[in-house]
């Protein structure tokens, strides 16, 4: 099992020390989220609370994940990166490309690209871009980006996109890995065709009606040989969770998280994450 240490929320002038500390540490990789803004007044609903409110502010730092990846792949070696999750349908295939492309060529392809269709309405008006087309645009543009990221020339003709015959260099030393996040069955039957899945974070008793779902729709899609990744957050992991959980398919899983005891973002000393960081650790890497 791979463990990876989310630096979401993370104060930026903190992220390449907590980076290489997470290298050393034992971390296969760490990860991100994605956000453009955060608006004054939440206007639409947050599908993965529920409450239905975001748990951050509009001073909650969203860096890009792909510059961040680029940058954080200069002071470390090893280390991976992962986008959880990148909102692909905010923007066009074209610059998601270029901007993941670069970041796979600078850190000498240590990243994954992890994908959703979004819940912010707000977000994808302010970008002129369609909100309820947002899946099939995805599916699309998870059809251009393998062809892209290789650096060979290629064209693509579908509904939303019309790419003619194009090269975007540099291209990657190997395909960027895709994974794919969401509930819906049509975001399971999207992963099932990528190389993995992605859960937010639950208990580790509610991961398993959760890996049976998308075990069933590989099935069903005749995908269930192929090898593939699943991700998630384990809130509050007992001995023998991850081996568990491992046994049941999953292949990574999230580290510790920085937020507030009432779960929300907050501020704290890098001093504080790195004695969260030893003690996780401490108690499930260093077995």
């Amino acid at each position: 099992m791979k463990f990876w240490q989310s630096l979401a929320f993370v104060e930026m002038d903190q992220m390449v020390e907590l980076a290489r500390f997470c290298e050393d540490l034992g971390f296969h990789g760490v990860s991100y989220g994605d956000h453009l803004v955060t608006t004054r007044e939440q206007v639409d609903e947050y599908l993965y609370q529920d409450s239905g409110n975001i748990f951050w502010n509009p001073q909650t730092h969203w860096p890009d994940p792909w510059v961040l990846s680029a940058a954080l792949a200069q002071a470390t070696t090893t280390l991976h990166f992962l986008s959880t999750i990148y909102i692909l349908p905010l923007r066009d295939p074209l610059n998601a490309a270029k901007s993941l492309s670069t970041a796979a060529y600078l850190s000498g392809d240590r990243v994954t690209l992890g994908v959703g269709v979004g819940w912010q309405k707000a977000e994808f008006d302010m970008v002129g871009q369609d909100f309820h087309t947002r899946g099939r645009r995805t599916d699309e543009m998870l059809r251009i980006l393998p062809a892209l990221l290789s650096g060979q020339m290629t064209e693509f003709h579908g509904e939303f996109y019309d790419i003619p015959e194009v090269q975007m260099s540099p291209g990657t030393h190997r395909p960027v890995p895709i994974m794919v996040g969401g509930y819906a069955p049509a975001a399971l039957r999207r992963a099932a065709g990528q190389d993995g899945w992605m859960a937010t974070s639950h208990t580790e008793q509610d991961i398993y009606p959760l890996l049976d779902a998308i075990n069933a729709t590989r099935r069903e899609l005749g995908d269930a040989e192929r090898p593939f990744d699943i991700w998630t957050g384990v809130i509050n992991p007992d001995d023998g969770t991850h081996e568990r959980l491992a046994e049941a398919g999953v292949t990574m899983v999230n580290g510790t998280n920085f937020l507030a005891e009432d779960g929300r973002t907050a501020l704290s000393s890098i001093d504080d994450k790195k004695r969260r960081l030893e003690a996780f650790a401490k108690r499930f890497l260093n077995q």
